[in-house]
This record gives structure tokens, sequence and C-alpha cells, in this order.
């Protein structure tokens, strides 16, 4: 599966100026530490896995990145509906299945930013992370500004507007707010006890 590109005519309109990091620029930004940001990015991964219906939105920066995880991937991926790897195409990564690639360019918002959405009838979870240096896509990012939030009310915006920009319909599902809350509560739990072990 080569990565989704967009025709010249859509990208005035679609990913080329599409940032999550604008829907969350007012909130007080309160993870900035690597190692946290990828505790939170596993949880959320497993979470969606572990949550019938869900789908999941994650940008890497580079594909580079995507293809250090593609271990958990080829486990998570297969358990989910559907999910969208961004990414800059420093390299051609795997081909699994119910995944759609994603290749960013080297000007667009988006390859500024480490984002781990998780969209479900049971699930909802996303880390939306900025690089503060805006590094090229060559470089390694090392200041990040991040908010992390299970909040529906802010992440349903973010979905829509990201399928709108790649020309997809918005899933739709019935959602289970017990089951949700349970999953939100569960997560909350064991991110505070990961969180203790980095230390």
């Amino acid at each position: 599966m080569q990565p989704l590109t967009l025709p010249d005519w859509q990208r005035s309109n679609a990913l080329d100026r599409f940032s999550f990091a604008s829907f969350v620029e007012e909130q007080r930004k309160t993870l900035h530490s690597r190692s946290m940001m990828l505790a939170l990015s596993f949880l959320i991964e497993d979470y969606a896995a572990q949550s019938p219906g869900t789908h999941l939105i994650v940008a890497f920066q580079r594909f580079s990145n995507y293809r250090r995880q593609i271990r958990r991937y080829r486990n998570i991926v297969p358990r989910l509906v559907q999910a969208f790897v961004m990414g800059f195409p420093d390299e051609t990564p795997p081909e699994l299945p119910n995944v759609t690639l994603v290749a960013l360019e080297a000007d667009w918002p988006l390859v500024h930013e480490w984002i781990v959405i998780a969209w479900g009838p049971m699930c909802a979870a996303a880390l939306v992370a900025h690089d503060e240096e805006q590094c090229a896509p060559h470089r390694v990012s090392r200041r990040f500004q991040a908010v992390w939030t299970t909040s529906v009310a802010q992440i349903e915006p973010m979905v829509t507007a990201f399928y709108r920009a790649v020309g997809q319909s918005t899933p739709v599902f019935t959602r289970d707010l017990l089951a949700m809350q349970r999953t939100t509560v569960a997560m909350q739990k064991e991110l505070t006890a990961r969180l203790r072990t980095i230390g």
C-alpha cells in the first residue's frame, strides 16, 4: 500500500494546513517529557486495541519513528476498525492491514506534531503534542508542549475535522457511556502507575 497522497486540487482545504494542536492552543500544556508522552502514547494505543470498535489516529512526525514501533502495531491494528498513521516519508514503512498511511510534506504543520487519538464507542482519549523547535523532518525534536484529554467534547471536533481533511466520512457509532466511563477511569489509574515507574 502506497502512502495516501492528496490531489493538488484538494490540498488548499486539506492536510497541508491541518493541525491538531490548533484545537488545544488555549489549553494549558502540562506534558513536556518525551518519556511521559511515550508512556501515554502506549497507554492510549493499548486501550484502543482493548476497546471494540475503536479508530486510531497517530502522527509520528517521520515514518522511521513508526517503523521502530512496528512490532507493537502488528499486534494492535488487527483489533482496530481503522488506523491512520501519518509521517514524513523518510522511508517506506511496512504495510499492515487496517492501516492507512498518510505521507506528510516537510512544510505541513502536522510534521511538527506527535498525535495519538483513540476514538470509538467505548474509548475516547487523545495526546496532542507540538514540537516547540519546529525541527526539520530529518532532525529529532527535543522540546514539546502537550496535553492529553479524555473529553469527548474536545476530541470530537478534532476527529471530525481530520476525517473531513482526508476526504472521508467521520465514523458513526452508538457511544456506550458506561463502558467509556470505566475505560477512562482505568486509563487514568494505569497512567498514574506507569508514570511512577519512569519517575
